[in-house]
C-alpha cells in the first residue's frame, strides 16, 4: 500500500534551531579535558546525531559561573528571545550555572513550563522538552549548589585553623613586611621595618602618657612618623596598640572625665520651694514668660518638689507664692 506523501512528512519531527554555549573558568579545568574546543566537539556531535540546527556556538572563557552576568551566556539568550534559536545546547550543566537560583532564574524565564526554549546537556543527557528531563535538571542542579557550599565550608575551617596556629593573612601589620624567605611550612616570613618599629614605639609613648587619640594623630602627623595612607586615623592607632599589646585600647581615656566626675560637674538640685518662688518673681520683672521662667529654673537646678519638671500651673503658684515672701523686693524691682 502506497502512503501519501502528506501523511509520511507529517510524522517527520520538527528539526529545531540551538545555540551552543561553552564556558571554562580556570587553566585546571582546561587540563581536566573540559576544554572550550572539547566542548565544541561534543556540542556539534550531539547535534548532528539528533537531527538538530546547530546555529551557532558561543563561548565564555575565563569566565566564573558564580552569576548570569556573562557576555557569552547574555549573547546566547539574546539569540533566543530574537527567535534566531529554540535551544540552548551545553556539555553540562556546570559550564551554563552553578547557583540553584541562578537556574531557577533561566527556569522561570526561558526553560521551565509553558516556555517555548528548551536547554540540552549533553552529558547529563538532560532535555527540557520531557517532563523528566525537567526533574533531573532540578536535581543535579541541588547537588552542584550543595558541592559548592560543601566547598565553601571546608575553606573557612581551614582559615580558622591556620589563623589559631598563628598563620597572617592579608598584608602585612604595620611595622612588619614579607621577607623572600620562608619557614618550614612554605609561608613567607615577617620581618620588622625599623621606621614603623620607632612608629609603635612613639604611639605607646602618647598612649602612655594619656594622650587622646585625635591628638596623638596630630602629633605623628607633625613628627612625621611614617603610615599606612595619606594620614593617620584613630582606627589605625587602635589596631597598632592592640597589636602592641594593650588589652583594649578603645577603652575610655584617663583623661576623659569619670561618670562619677560627670555626674559631680552638674550642679546639685535645690528643692526650695520658697526660693524658687523669689527667683522666678525676679525673672518675671524681665518679662520672661512662664516657659522661659521654667526653663531658666531647671537649668539652675531649681527644681520642684517632685519631678524635674516646671509646668506653666507650677510657675504661677511660684508667682503668687513670691508676692507672701518678699514683697518688699518684688515692689522695689517693679518699680
Amino acid at each position: 500500500m502506497r502512503i501519501p506523501k502528506s501523511a509520511s512528512t507529517s510524522t517527520k519531527p520538527q528539526q529545531i534551531r540551538a545555540v551552543g554555549y561553552v564556558r571554562v573558568s580556570t587553566e585546571i579545568q582546561v587540563s581536566e579535558g573540559v576544554s572550550l574546543e572539547t566542548q565544541r566537539v561534543k556540542i556539534r556531535a550531539h547535534c548532528i546525531a539528533h537531527d538538530i540546527d546547530l546555529i551557532e556556538i558561543i563561548s565564555d572563557d575565563g569566565v566564573s559561573a558564580k552569576s548570569l552576568d556573562r557576555p557569552g551566556l547574555t549573547r546566547a539568550l539574546w539569540m533566543l528571545d530574537a527567535g534566531k534559536a529554540e535551544a540552548v545546547v551545553v556539555v553540562k550543566l556546570d559550564r551554563l550555572t552553578r547557583s540553584v537560583k541562578d537556574l531557577g532564574v533561566l527556569c522561570e524565564n526561558y526553560f521551565g513550563e509553558g516556555k517555548r526554549w528548551s536547554l540540552l546537556a549533553v552529558s547529563d543527557s538532560i532535555d527540557t522538552r520531557s517532563a523528566a528531563g525537567k526533574l533531573v535538571l532540578n536535581v543535579l542542579m541541588s547537588v552542584a549548589q550543595w558541592e559548592r557550599e560543601a566547598i565553601c565550608e571546608r575553606t573557612r575551617e581551614g582559615m580558622n585553623h591556620l589563623k589559631q596556629l598563628g598563620v597572617q593573612f592579608g598584608a602585612a601589620p604595620y611595622g612588619w613586611r614579607y621577607a623572600q624567605e620562608t619557614d618550614s611550612f612554605g609561608r613567607r616570613v615577617l620581618v620588622e621595618i625599623p621606621e614603623e618599629q620607632r612608629g609603635i614605639k612613639r604611639i605607646r609613648e602618647l598612649y602612655d602618657a594619656d594622650e587622646r587619640m585625635k591628638r596623638i594623630c596630630e602629633v605623628l602627623t607633625e613628627e612625621g612618623v611614617p603610615c599606612r595612607g595619606d594620614k593617620w586615623y584613630r582606627r589605625t592607632l587602635y589596631r597598632v596598640l592592640s597589636r602592641a599589646g594593650v588589652r583594649d585600647p578603645e577603652r575610655p581615656r584617663k583623661s576623659a572625665p569619670s561618670k562619677a566626675e560627670r555626674h559631680a560637674s552638674i550642679p546639685l538640685a535645690v528643692r526650695d520651694k520658697q526660693a524658687a518662688a523669689v527667683r522666678a518673681a525676679e525673672l518675671r520683672t524681665h518679662g520672661m514668660s512662664l516657659r522661659q521662667i521654667a526653663v531658666q529654673l531647671h537649668s539652675e537646678r531649681l527644681l520642684p518638689q517632685r519631678g524635674d519638671v516646671w509646668y506653666a500651673a507650677g510657675v504661677m503658684d511660684l508667682l503668687r507664692m513670691s508676692t507672701a515672701v518678699e514683697p518688699t523686693v518684688i515692689n522695689r524691682r517693679s518699680r
